[in-house]
């Protein structure tokens, strides 16, 4: 089985594609944004899409109560990963990703270079990938990011992160794997 988009070519025109498609949007000044991620790391190669938008229940009930909310934003993100790796007999192998939940914005140290952070919960298609056993389908991914907004409505960013079951099953590996992160806010 061939890997359709690994190396640094294939990267780049993922991102190219999803800049592209980005750009059909109109000049409404929205705080959506869709972006996508490449990387990797422990042998895999990473690819995403995913997509992020204030989340004003938990901006209002838990944000403004307890934080300074010019500070600190509350956001849903929703993310497609695909990690792509090789198994233990030499064969190439694949798994997507399914990623959804709250973020944190701190406008720290300024309102254009900012830090993401979050825990959501995953599902991975196939709990085996490169030669890991994952423990099951059902993750927990952590993570954190910087971000620079070059304009207003594009950004772009480095992002770490974790992906493990949280001792839910045995084995309980984890993964961590780092992105360069291009987005574009609606």
């Amino acid at each position: 089985m061939g890997m359709v988009i690994r190396g640094w070519t294939g990267r780049w025109v993922l991102v190219l594609c999803a800049l592209l498609w980005q750009g059909q949007a109109g000049a409404a000044d929205h705080d959506l944004r869709l972006g996508a991620r490449v990387g990797g790391g422990e042998g895999l190669d990473y690819y995403s899409l995913f997509a992020r938008w204030p989340a004003g229940w938990l901006q209002r009930q838990v944000v403004d109560r307890w934080l300074d909310g010019d500070l600190i934003q509350a956001y849903w993100d929703a993310s497609v990963e695909r990690w792509e790796g090789t198994g233990p007999d030499g064969d190439d192998n694949a798994t997507e990703v399914y990623i959804f939940g709250p973020v944190a914005r701190v406008n720290w140290p300024s309102d254009r270079l900012y830090l993401l952070f979050g825990v959501q919960p995953s599902y991975m298609s196939h709990a085996h990938i490169d030669d890991d056993d994952m423990g099951g389908n059902l993750q927990f991914t952590s993570h954190a990011g910087l971000v620079f907004e070059v304009t207003p409505r594009l950004a772009v960013g480095l992002r770490g992160q974790h992906t493990s079951n949280s001792r839910l099953y045995k084995p309980n590996p984890g993964m961590n794997l780092g992105s360069v992160t291009v987005s574009f806010r609606f």
